[in-house]
């Protein structure tokens, strides 16, 4: 028997339900059975879509990874020149992190580093549904692009571009975790003002002549 084309927007319910649960009681005891009183369905209906609560772990991260990346992806392909492009990558890096710690969607940012550090564990060990290495590479892919171009440009430093990638993006990592825990003590737009002379400029003070 062919099997019956799945409803997207089921799906989706499941996932938003997922995030509302884990959101209350954290993702470890988060069940498959209030995940589905939670999107007004079935048990029987949640495992249509997802054989276990792993997978739903996986589409749980694969939503917010996707919803976090299409910023990024739109700046990638914007029309202006790469200092630009990393410049406003930071600045929506800090935006995106502030419109979702705020007000009922801050859970969704702690869930997705629980997920991350779960799934990665799990990875480590040999397991999980989910090779965060992967993803994380894939995301370098999305960034070497813009320091490639800044490098035959000659605005950026005739480094190496795939490690320089990889600074780069390990530096949003941090940020995110940290403007995460300590947000409330920081000027978000002093943040982005710094950050981005810091990576830009560098922090050294270039040496007046003579001295």
């Amino acid at each position: 028997m062919i099997p019956l084309p799945k409803d997207e927007n089921k799906r989706r319910r499941i996932i938003k339900a997922a995030i509302q649960v884990f959101a209350e009681v954290g993702v470890s005891n988060g069940k498959i059975a209030t995940i589905a009183a939670k999107a007004g369905i079935g048990k029987g209906t949640v495992y249509e879509y997802f054989s276990s609560k792993e997978e739903i772990f996986a589409a749980v991260f694969e939503d917010f990874f996707i919803r976090m990346m299409s910023g990024y992806e739109d700046l990638a392909t914007a029309p202006m020149d790469p200092v630009r492009k990393i410049g406003m990558m930071f600045d929506y890096t800090y935006d995106y992190l502030d419109e979702h710690l705020s007000g009922d969607r801050g859970p969704e940012w702690l869930i997705f580093l629980e997920i991350f550090l779960r799934g990665y564990r799990d990875e480590m060990l040999g397991g999980g549904k989910l090779s965060f290495a992967n993803i994380l590479r894939d995301m370098y892919k999305l960034f070497k692009p813009i320091v490639d171009e800044g490098i035959s440009a000659g605005v950026f430093k005739p480094l190496d571009s795939e490690h320089v990638t990889f600074i780069i993006f390990a530096a949003l990592d941090g940020i995110g975790l940290h403007y995460f825990i300590n947000r409330d003590h920081y000027d978000k737009e002093k943040l982005k003002t710094i950050t981005k002379e810091f990576f830009l400029n560098g922090l050294i003070k270039p040496r007046t002549q003579g001295a």
